[in-house]
């Protein structure tokens, strides 16, 4: 079996500080055997810890030759080097370094977090270090709460957790009193008897002839190496744990642990205040997204209740010398005749019906005047525009054949009357009394949200037999027979071509006059919303400068985060963790941030919809691709505006690190 753990032959380390050079080891030749306790003494600046870092991997050398048995410390990666630090040797420093927001059972296990133990085994792993160590009733303890004895046999059974080759301590008594400092002595001898090889910095000559051996550095120089006072162990307790077979790197779920722990909760209102941004462009996004669509989606319930698949063809209402045109060119305007072809003609047409709007204004028999729009109508007029009664009949056939006077009044019409008591009451048109035989249902449709769709309330609406108007009114001259037609189609599919149908088949009935126009609801609907697109671009582009507030409000806290967690970063360097990672790590955090913002922005804005299309009567509608999308957005905020921050972290060196105060 080989003893020879380490091994350093004119080793060198020198650092550039403007234009000087300093020497910390100029030429070191050292070697350390399986089982010493090696007392390494010095004064300030003779370069005990450059060599103690080199010693940990911490570092590398600017030349010379180091092996840790029989690898090239030189040439190990960044990976390989934080496995060394991982698995081969234990530091235990004089600050402790212990980090404050675990617990002591938590700061035990550190080291196990990067080797890839689960979580349950590596606490359990730990409490036997604890116990070791007379840590059993501290567990639950925070390093606050520790006396400085209690924090440096944290330190030590850290160091021991993952039965490491060396242990390394960096004046482990210089900050505790006598006692207490006799005391972890103590405990460093009893860890050589069980077979660990210490190597330990020392100020204290009473310490120094206690190990195996004693060196003494001198301006970065090994001047003496001489034997202890203390035998060499015989126990190779140690050994075995190079043969570890424990996978390398921090699982997923210690990842979000960390990334929870550290980025969510260590600063809570930082934290919200932080997020506020992706919150606001979520919920901005999402919210405006709703209003939208429900606003939409009500506006098409509307459409689809005033009469589904419908095509209105309007008469054009031409007056002056267009109208004289018209009549000459043939045209004798929109009539009855031209409802009848249509409903021959035109494929798909289902229900059919006419309209003329007669300028009366009718009174009750009472003498109270109702200021309807008075329509006379013929065909399938209610069930075309879905018209309900909820007393009384509609006009039929005989209505019309006889040219009856009677009159279907519209809900808010028929209130003035006394509601559904209305039927067989008297209304008078020019004069004439019509017996009320119906009372139209209450339509509770919001006409001005549908003014581009030419909609009417019909609410409002006193409806006649049109035959009966026809034969029973006078009419200007050369105006059209009726103002329009309705048809409905047998399905939205139809619409297109049935309005091209329409369009030739008046053209020829008129001549080529263009007296007419066509309007279809549903179609005309589809291009208002179509303009309203504008302004949900719109509302993306503001949630968008959101959403890049807010990431530059992440990247400033994890800067500021990296800054003041220095310390944390050299610390978990030195028990093993990667360049990658310390950057997965405040990656994660940072990630965290953003989805959290982006689930309480979701929140918010489905609290907000909620509120706001109960209050205005809007159907509440929410996109489930725009949450995924904002949710992803507010996602890539965090990894795009957190990547530099933990690129920052990941670049610290391990030295620097850990004297950061």
């Amino acid at each position: 079996m080989n003893d020879v753990l380490m091994t350093m032959r004119g080793i060198r380390r020198h650092y550039t500080m403007g234009d000087n050079v300093v020497r910390a080891l100029d030429g070191v030749d050292l070697q350390i055997r399986r089982g010493e306790f090696v007392m390494i003494m010095g004064s300030s600046g003779s370069g005990k810890s450059t060599l103690m870092h080199l010693l940990g991997c911490l570092d590398v050398p600017s030349g010379g030759d180091f092996r840790l048995g029989d690898d090239d410390v030189a040439g190990m990666s960044d990976v390989l080097l934080s496995q060394v630090r991982n698995r081969r040797i234990g530091f235990v420093f004089q600050q402790f370094n212990l980090l404050h927001d675990l617990t002591v059972l938590e700061n035990i296990a550190l080291a196990r977090v990067y080797s890839g133990m689960d979580r349950r085994t590596r606490l359990e792993k730990a409490r036997e270090y604890a116990d070791l160590l007379g840590l059993g009733h501290r567990l639950g303890h925070k390093p606050s709460e520790l006396s400085g004895g209690q924090a440096q046999r944290v330190a030590i059974a850290r160091a021991l957790v993952n039965e490491p080759d060396i242990i390394l301590a960096d004046e482990p008594t210089g900050n505790l009193d006598s006692r207490t400092g006799g005391e972890i002595m103590d405990v460093l001898y009893g860890l050589h008897d069980r077979g660990y090889t210490v190597i330990m910095v020392t100020h204290d000559p009473k310490f120094a002839e206690g190990g195996t051996r004693r060196i003494l550095l001198q301006d970065g120089c090994v001047v003496e190496d001489v034997s202890g006072e203390r035998a060499m162990s015989e126990s190779v307790a140690a050994e075995h744990s190079r043969g570890a077979t424990v996978a390398a790197g921090m699982s997923i779920f210690d990842l979000l642990r960390i990334g929870v722990r550290e980025g969510l909760l260590a600063h809570k209102m930082r934290t919200a205040l932080t997020m506020l941004g992706i919150v606001i462009a979520v919920a901005g996004v999402i919210a405006m997204s709703s209003f939208s669509l429900g606003s939409k989606q009500k506006q098409a319930d509307q459409i689809r209740a005033l009469g589904a698949n419908l095509v209105r063809v309007v008469d054009g209402r031409l007056e002056g010398e267009k109208l004289t045109q018209a009549r000459i060119g043939g045209s004798a305007g929109l009539s009855l005749r031209d409802l009848e072809v249509l409903r021959q003609c035109v494929p798909g047409v289902l229900l059919s019906a006419a309209a003329r709007e007669i300028k009366l204004n009718p009174v009750t028999d009472s003498g109270q005047s109702i200021s309807p729009r008075t329509l006379g109508v013929l065909g399938d007029y209610h069930e075309v525009n879905n018209l309900r009664l909820t007393a009384g009949r509609f006009i039929d056939t005989h209505d019309q054949t006889d040219n009856a006077r009677v009159a279907v009044l519209g809900a808010s019409i028929a209130d003035s009357l006394g509601g559904d008591d209305a039927v067989g009451k008297h209304v008078l048109l020019g004069g004439n009394p019509y017996e009320v035989i119906g009372v139209l249902a209450n339509r509770n449709i919001d006409i001005k949200g549908l003014e581009a769709t030419g909609a009417s309330d019909s609410n409002r609406d006193l409806l006649v037999p049109l035959r009966t108007i026809l034969k029973r009114t006078r009419h200007l001259d050369m105006r059209s027979e009726i103002d329009e037609i309705c048809l409905q189609l047998e399905s939205e599919e139809f619409l297109y071509e049935a309005g091209a149908a329409i369009r030739r088949v008046l053209q020829l009935a008129h001549a080529g006059q263009d007296d007419f126009r066509l309007v279809v609801p549903l179609d005309l609907l589809k291009q208002k919303q179509q303009s309203q697109r504008l302004l949900d671009i719109l509302t993306a582009c503001i949630s968008s400068i959101a959403l890049v507030v807010g990431g530059i409000g992440i990247m400033n806290i994890m800067l500021a985060s990296v800054t003041e967690r220095t310390r944390e970063i050299g610390i978990r360097r030195a028990v093993g963790a990667t360049h990658r990672d310390i950057l997965l790590q405040f990656l994660s955090e940072a990630v965290l941030i953003a989805i959290t913002g982006g689930l309480v922005g979701f929140v918010v804005a489905v609290a907000v919809v909620a509120a706001t299309c109960t209050v205005f009567d809007l159907p509440i509608v929410v996109s489930p691709v725009m949450v995924a999308v904002s949710v992803l957005a507010s996602t890539l905020t965090g990894l795009v505006f957190g990547l530099y921050p933990a690129a920052q972290a990941a670049a610290e060196n391990p030295v620097e690190a850990l004297r950061y105060e």
